[in-house]
């Protein structure tokens, strides 16, 4: 701002007084570019703003990611965009803005499903309102507009519609890290050193919370440090230091089936590329929340934020209280958001039947909840003591389950919010598993029993219980409860009598039956 030029008078060498000039009000400054309505910064965004990793368009839950292993996999993946489109529900429940980088929007089905000109109506109307509403916010890159040319792989149709939808039909805002074109391209260098930095790291992770983040086997873990780990590793070292890793290189160095492009999602074979996959993925969707200050909400199909252990230790702490504390923030965030809903919480849900929720009480006072627990209590890198942090977590837990029930029973949709929850009895012992769903006839998952032999052995009962809309994948949302083990005295005749003591037939059904990564309960047992 140019700050008006003080009075000046000539004179002789006798002190004068001149008279004072007329008061001319000075014309107003032109506003700076990002105050502009639609240009927000990312201090702008007030109500609990937050960043979801499902809506990379590269994101997969693991089962999916697991199926593009195969040299057959077709061109688009199959239960992808479902997926995503519920964690974009589950974000807009859980968040007062939702962050989303532009590429995504024509890049990410699960996003432009909802504004292209096959877009159902209601499900398009919504949308423009959450744009409208800044409920939705694209993230700028280096661009100065949001329907500036797509310099990369896009959906075409998805493209037009999009500028369509900004320049005719919606008034959206746009934020950037800094609307000072020389600021803002610091700030993106920034980012990029900053994933480098991390790639350089990834041969330091300890395998055994490795293997517990990731949901591997131990043996794995170690052969994925010592090896595809330790590879990216040497491999980004040996880069030119002055320069940045993009993740696309990391793919197609390490990750991508030869031949093929990043956004193809064709993975090279190994049971290490998949779980590195995901580590990659994580550093790369921690970039605009970390350099912006916001929460990452990472989806309960992939791996949690804690699996690239950051250093929270006292000693990090006493060299950047400020940075260690927002960091602990971070870790608490994710882990508070992956432990209230699974990943098909809001599946069942339209997007009007989000908005709808959104302008509830229930969903005003969770949010608050959250904004004070995540933003207040955290503030300038101060940590909640004990007492506090009990009160607020229980809270937020309270005014969740509060929203929940909205959810289920006033939204928008005839049936409000309904999961369809499948119960199963299992059985198993020495590789035979009976498994009796509600509903369907009981099946052999395993094993013959004609191969059993008149040996004593154990039997283990459990209740499953699952979210039917999720069956195929892993990551949906179940539960399990394990009950005291029993001991068969001969297993050959003990299986033959339960198999008689039901009354029914029973089907051999060998497939494997993947379902969402269940929390088990176990109940006590006596023996």
């Amino acid at each position: 701002m140019t700050e008006p030029v003080p009075h000046e008078s000539h004179g002789t060498d006798e002190p004068s007084q001149p008279s004072e000039p007329p008061r001319v009000p000075h014309p107003r400054p032109p506003e700076p570019p990002r105050q502009a309505a639609n240009r927000l910064a990312f201090g702008d965004l007030e109500r609990y703003p937050v960043v979801a990793q499902a809506l990379d368009n590269q994101w997969l839950p693991e089962e999916l990611a697991a199926g593009r292993q195969s040299p057959g996999a077709p061109l688009r993946t199959p239960g992808a965009a479902a997926a995503a489109a519920a964690e974009l529900r589950r974000a807009l429940v859980n968040s007062g803005t939702l962050v989303v980088n532009r590429a995504f929007f024509v890049n990410n089905e699960a996003l432009y499903e909802n504004y292209v000109s096959s877009a159902e109506p209601a499900a398009r109307g919504a949308f423009v309102e959450l744009l409208n509403e800044h409920a939705i916010v694209p993230y700028l890159y280096t661009e100065r507009d949001g329907t500036e040319e797509f310099r990369f792989h896009h959906h075409e149709p998805a493209a037009h519609a999009w500028r369509r939808l900004v320049r005719e039909e919606s008034t959206p805002a746009f934020v950037r890290l800094d609307w000072d074109d020389e600021g803002n391209l610091d700030h993106a260098h920034h980012m990029g050193q900053r994933f480098t930095q991390r790639l350089a790291g990834l041969k330091f992770l300890k395998a055994k919370q490795l293997a517990q983040d990731l949901g591997i086997p131990l043996e794995l873990a170690t052969a994925m440090k010592q090896g595809i780990l330790q590879d990216i590793t040497r491999w980004a070292g040996a880069q030119d230091g002055e320069g940045t890793i993009t993740r696309n290189t990391v793919y197609q160095e390490f990750l991508s089936r030869p031949g093929t492009e990043p956004y193809q999602n064709l993975l090279r074979d190994g049971d290490d590329i998949v779980p590195a996959k995901q580590l990659i993925d994580l550093l790369y969707n921690l970039g605009v929340p970390d350099a912006s200050g916001l929460v990452a909400l990472t989806p309960p199909g992939s791996p949690a934020r804690r699996a690239i252990q950051e250093d929270v230790s006292l000693r990090a702490r006493t060299q950047d209280p400020e940075a260690v504390g927002l960091l602990i923030r971070n870790l608490v965030a994710d882990s508070l958001h992956r432990s209230v809903d699974g990943p098909n919480s809001y599946a069942g849900l339209s997007l009007p039947d989000v908005v709808a929720l959104r302008r509830t009480p229930e969903w005003e006072m969770y949010v608050d909840s959250l904004e004070g627990f995540l933003h207040d209590s955290f503030r300038d890198g101060r940590l909640p003591g004990h007492e506090e942090f009990v009160e607020r977590t229980e809270t937020i837990a309270r005014d969740h389950a509060r929203m929940l029930r909205t959810a289920r029973l006033a939204t928008r949709s005839t049936q409000g919010f309904a999961r369809e929850i499948t119960t199963a009895l299992v059985l198993e012992s020495a590789g035979i598993a009976v498994q009796i769903v509600s509903g369907e006839p009981p099946t052999l998952t395993s094993g013959a029993l004609q191969a059993l032999t008149a040996v004593g052995g154990a039997l283990s009962v459990r209740l499953e219980f699952w979210d039917e809309a999720a069956r195929s994948r892993r990551s949906g949302l179940g539960h399990s409860l394990t009950l005291p083990t029993l001991r068969l005295g001969n297993l050959r005749k003990d299986w033959a009598v339960i198999q008689a003591a039901s009354g029914m037939e029973f089907v051999r059904d060998d497939r494997e039956r993947p379902r969402g990564g269940q929390a088990d309960q176990q109940a006590p047992n006596d023996e």
